[in-house]
């Protein structure tokens, strides 16, 4: 097996050069998801200047509207600069076989995950394919399975970030306000900006968010981490290791990945070097069902014959609003039980009910609001039950 990964500076090229390492994967800012290089042609003259294969990143996936700007962005690239062409988007797969005649590294990460799709897109390449990259989702048995049936090179992402979420919409920029602007100028001129995300439902927090010009970007909180896992990996049949080291901007890792030390002894040592917890995501068996449960705050789903509603809105002082969600009305003088979204349960009496008009009522069913008194520490998403 071989090592392959990104540079995004001279130094970075050297250093791959240094170690052993044949094939670097260069792009810029307008061609990847997530380069923030605008100097390609820079890069790719010093690599071929050190004989190394050169592969070109064009992984955007792209609207029609879009389609032409891309591709005048990649003609704007010499073609001699550049060895292999790597893309993910079906629609760059057939301009880039139809209109050039460069090998092709086909992107299979998002979808492509049963083995007659994956044999499909290696006929219909055909002699123009120079590897497939797998699906970090495929687990140890499917990805041996695979690398037996399919007649290529084969690839997996070995060190990295998770996506988990993107969106060609720009989700973190509309959330700037003026102070932000005033305070740092430098977030209303980069092409990027990133950020940290919590769920709203569970305790989880700390997702790294990213935005660029092609979109926004979630990843996992935990970076992929399979090179413990490297005489298992090496028994599968995979030809390349992809290693995506570009958000840490570490130099000492790639040393660390590529030193002479045995398997065992420096894959320990960049594990507590990376400074980073990690996982090994789906490679021992793909549980990844197990997680919705996980994925929803146990606290504020409903539960047994006494459930009532939903506070949905809160006036301090003044009243909590209350979707009724059941057959069970809502009464002056009833008693409630409220679970807030952190587990804390409060009871209260209810001393007076009015509508949204807010008219006083006496009662309050299924599919309406209820309008009774405030009380403090309750939150919207408390779950409500009769005492």
């Amino acid at each position: 097996m071989k090592f392959v990964t990104y540079a995004e500076s001279k130094h970075d090229i050297s250093q791959i050069k240094e170690k052993g390492i044949e094939e670097v994967i260069l792009s810029n800012k307008d061609l990847s998801r997530y380069s923030k290089v605008s100097s390609f042609i820079e890069l790719a003259t010093f690599a071929k200047e050190l004989n190394l294969k050169v592969v070109l990143e064009w992984d955007i996936l792209i609207t029609e509207v879009e389609f032409g700007q891309s591709i005048n962005d990649f003609q704007k690239v010499p073609v001699d600069l550049y060895d292999v062409v790597r893309v993910q988007d079906a629609g760059v797969l057939e301009y880039v076989l139809t209109e050039t005649k460069k090998p092709v590294q086909f992107i299979t990460e998002s979808g492509n995950h049963n083995l007659i799709g994956l044999k499909k897109w290696v006929s219909y390449i055909g002699e123009r394919l120079d590897r497939l990259v797998l699906s970090i989702e495929l687990n140890k048995t499917k990805l041996e399975d695979y690398c037996k049936e399919l007649n290529c090179e084969t690839e997996l992402l070995v060190l990295g970030q998770v996506l988990l979420f993107y969106s060609p919409r720009k989700l973190l920029s509309v959330l700037k306000t003026d102070e932000d602007e005033k305070r740092n100028k430098q977030i209303v001129t980069s092409d990027f900006l990133e950020a940290l995300g919590e769920s709203e439902e569970s305790p989880h927090k700390g997702f790294p968010l990213l935005e660029n010009k092609h979109g926004t970007f979630m990843f996992h909180i935990k970076d992929l981490f399979l090179l413990d896992k490297y005489e298992e990996l090496s028994l599968i049949g995979l030809t390349h290791l992809r290693v995506d080291i570009r958000h840490k901007s570490d130099s000492k890792l790639l040393d660390l990945i590529v030193s002479e030390d045995s398997i065992e002894s420096k894959f320990i040592a960049l594990k507590e070097h990376y400074g980073k917890d990690v996982i090994r995501g789906y490679f021992q068996v793909n549980k990844s069902d197990v997680l919705f449960k996980k994925l929803k705050n146990y606290r504020i789903q409903r539960k047994g014959s006494s459930y009532l509603g939903e506070v949905v809105e809160i006036v301090k002082g003044e009243y909590l609003a209350i979707n009724i969600k059941t057959h069970n009305d809502i009464r002056t003088n009833d008693e409630l039980k409220f679970i807030t979204p952190e587990g804390k349960e409060l009871l209260c009496k209810v001393h007076f009910l009015k509508d949204v008009s807010y008219g006083e009522i006496d009662s309050q069913s299924k599919g309406q609001l209820a309008l009774m008194n405030y009380l403090g520490g309750v939150w919207p998403k408390s779950q409500v039950y009769l005492q």
